[in-house]
C-alpha cells in the first residue's frame, strides 16, 4: 500500500467517523426534543412519539418534516409554538 492509498483510506475513515458522530448527535437531539414536546403537549408515550419523529426523519423529510410534525402536534393539543422558537430549540439541542 503506497502513501496515496493510505491517505485515501484515512480520509474515508475520517468521513465515516464524522458521519457517524453527526448521526449520533442528531439522534440524541431528537430524543431530547421528543421529551420536550411530549411535556409541552402532555403526551405520556414519549418513546412512541420519538418513534414517530424518527419515522418522519427517515422518510427523507429531514428537519423540515420533523418541524412540520411537531408544529401540527402542538397545535392539535391546543398549544401555541412558533416555528422560529422550535428551530431555536433544535439548534440549542444540537450543541
Amino acid at each position: 500500500m503506497n502513501a496515496l492509498e493510505k491517505r485515501e483510506k484515512a480520509m474515508e475513515q475520517m468521513y465515516f467517523l464524522a458521519s457517524e458522530m453527526a448521526f449520533k448527535v442528531q439522534s440524541r437531539r431528537d430524543r431530547v426534543l421528543a421529551h420536550w414536546v411530549a411535556d409541552l403537549v402532555g403526551a405520556t408515550e414519549v418513546e412512541a412519539y420519538l418513534a414517530e419523529i424518527i419515522d418522519v426523519r427517515t422518510t427523507a423529510e429531514g428537519d423540515d418534516g420533523v418541524i412540520a410534525k411537531i408544529l401540527a402536534d402542538v397545535r392539535a393539543a391546543g398549544r401555541i409554538l412558533d416555528e422560529k422558537e422550535l428551530r431555536v430549540q433544535m439548534a440549542t439541542l444540537m450543541q
